[in-house]
């Protein structure tokens, strides 16, 4: 394996791993607190006679919106975060000129080169799939038990 391979793994990794610790610091608290409250809410609204439960619903809404765009605030933050990262590590790449082979032979992917199959935009697609590899490790974000 090509030491150029591993750069791009490693710059797909770390980025993603940095992606994580910036959610870890600043993101998670905050959304988890939301997450709580409206559970709390959903509890509070569910513990209430049905016959009052649209009365009482009226009076939550307000908060019951408040938090739900908190979190839906601090979930589209962390996917625009993603995006900037990747344009980051996308423009690093491009800089990145190597070779990359493949062990057979893909009409629209490589080239045949002295008889070797060469992958076309190798490292851009390497970078790519290392991304969406490593793309799950760094959305991770809690579950809502709102019901």
């Amino acid at each position: 394996m090509s030491v150029e391979i591993l750069e791009v793994l490693f710059l797909s990794l770390s980025l993603n791993v940095l992606l994580y610790a910036l959610y870890r610091t600043f993101i998670s608290k905050r959304l988890s607190r939301s997450l709580q409250e409206l559970e709390k809410l959903q509890a509070r609204i569910n513990t209430v006679v049905p016959k009052r439960r649209d009365r009482v619903y009226m009076k939550l809404s307000k908060d019951i919106k408040r938090y739900n765009n908190a979190v839906y605030f601090y979930s589209l933050l962390q996917s625009m975060v993603l995006l900037a990262l990747y344009m980051i590590g996308l423009f690093l790449v491009f800089s990145m000129n190597f070779v990359l082979y493949f062990p057979f032979y893909v009409p629209l992917l490589t080239v045949r080169i002295e008889g070797r199959n060469v992958l076309v935009e190798g490292p851009l697609l390497l970078y790519i799939l290392s991304f969406l590899v490593f793309t799950p490790l760094s959305l991770r974000r809690p579950k809502a038990n709102i019901s």
